[in-house]
C-alpha cells in the first residue's frame, strides 16, 4: 500500500508539473502579444498630429514603458519555464529513467526547450 501511495504521488506530481509548464509555456507569449496590442494603440496617439503635445509625449512613454515590462515579463516567463522543464527533467530522469521534458543536445536556442515525442 505503502508503495502504491508512493507511485500516485510521483505520477501526480508529474502530471502538476507538465501543467504548469504548459501555461507558462502560453504566459511567454501570450502577455507580449497584449503589450504590443495596447502599444499600437498607444503610438498611434502619440503620432497623431492633431493631439496636443503633452498627450503625445505621454502616451509615447507610456508605450515604451509597457514596453519594457513586457519584455521582463517575457523574460520571467522564460526563466520559470526553464526551471520547470529542469524539474521536470529531473523528476522523469530519476523515477522513470528517460525523460520527455528535456534539451536537446544539438539546440542551443530557447525553442530547444519545448517536449519532444519519445
Amino acid at each position: 500500500m505503502q508503495q502504491k501511495t508512493h507511485i500516485e504521488n510521483i505520477r501526480a506530481l508529474h502530471s502538476a508539473l507538465v501543467t504548469k509548464r504548459a501555461t507558462l509555456d502560453q504566459l511567454i507569449w501570450q502577455a507580449p502579444v497584449i503589450a504590443l496590442i495596447t502599444q499600437a494603440f498607444l503610438m498611434t496617439i502619440a503620432f497623431d498630429t492633431t493631439n496636443s503635445i503633452f498627450y503625445r509625449c505621454l502616451s509615447g512613454s507610456i508605450a515604451t514603458v509597457i514596453g519594457l515590462l513586457s519584455w521582463q515579463l517575457f523574460l520571467r516567463h522564460m526563466a520559470l519555464e526553464r526551471q520547470v522543464t529542469m524539474q521536470l527533467e529531473d523528476l522523469e530522469r530519476h523515477h522513470f529513467g528517460q525523460t520527455v521534458h528535456s534539451h536537446p543536445a544539438t539546440a542551443n536556442r530557447p525553442s530547444g526547450w519545448r517536449s519532444r515525442p519519445i
